[in-house]
């Protein structure tokens, strides 16, 4: 699962690969700073970053976000089963807390 994020589109967040549950990243372009990417993440969550460097960050991603948009794209019950398994590992790694799972940064 990929949420990609660009601060310089209209709609900001979008959920691509929503039935990948092996993987979860927020992918930013090239030269987004912290600054810019924490102003534009509103409901889909809040930037956990130490410093300026993008993609040493995690973004701390709504689990009603996910859910939520997962099902406005067309996710059934088969998509809840397969997400909560994959919430269950993510807290086994201390991934999830507060309503949140942690995903790490890239770019590209």
């Amino acid at each position: 699962m990929r949420i990609a994020v660009d601060p310089s589109a209209a709609q900001p967040a979008e959920l691509l690969d929503r039935d990948v549950f092996t993987a979860f990243d927020v992918a930013v372009p090239a030269g987004t700073t912290v600054s810019d990417l924490s102003a534009v993440l509103g409901s889909v969550g809040e930037l956990d970053a130490q410093g300026e460097d993008v993609t040493a960050a995690h973004v701390r991603v709504s689990v009603a976000w996910l859910r939520e948009t997962a099902h406005a794209e067309g996710a059934d019950a088969g998509w809840d089963e397969q997400f909560e398994g994959m919430l269950a590992y993510a807290e086994t790694k201390g991934w999830v807390a507060e309503g949140t799972v942690r995903a790490h940064v890239v770019t590209g």
